[in-house]
């Protein structure tokens, strides 16, 4: 899987403070799970089965799972935009052929409300 920055930052207008700045442990830690292929295919099953949205399920795998503390607190508006930035890149230029489809989240700790699931066009 070919992860390319410089033209994530080209389609995601706004993702320089999330890559480089504020948001780097939430970009370092997605950059992580590009490298774990099953990790990626259970979060890709929950989509595309389930209906899950990524975000969601790679935030239980760390939150629950791997009791991480990174998503144990609310999150800026750059972080919660450039995370979903990632999958939207994912989604829509590596694996190609989705189109994103809002859906309420909620989740209480990071305060994101929503998230996108990825539909196959």
């Amino acid at each position: 899987m070919e992860w390319n920055e410089e033209n994530f930052l080209k389609k995601y207008k706004g993702t320089e403070q999330f890559v480089n700045g504020t948001g780097r442990e939430y970009y370092l830690l997605f950059l992580e799970l590009l490298k774990n292929e099953e990790l990626l295919s259970h979060i890709k099953f929950a989509n595309d089965v389930l209906g899950e949205p990524p975000l969601k399920t790679f935030i239980s795998y760390e939150r629950d799972y791997l009791k991480k503390d990174v998503f144990n607190s609310v999150m800026t508006t750059t972080q919660k935009r450039g995370i979903g930035a990632c999958f939207g890149y994912l989604y829509t230029f590596i694996y190609g052929g989705y189109e994103s489809e809002s859906c309420w989240f909620n989740d209480g700790k990071t305060k994101i409300k929503t998230a996108s699931k990825f539909k196959k066009k």
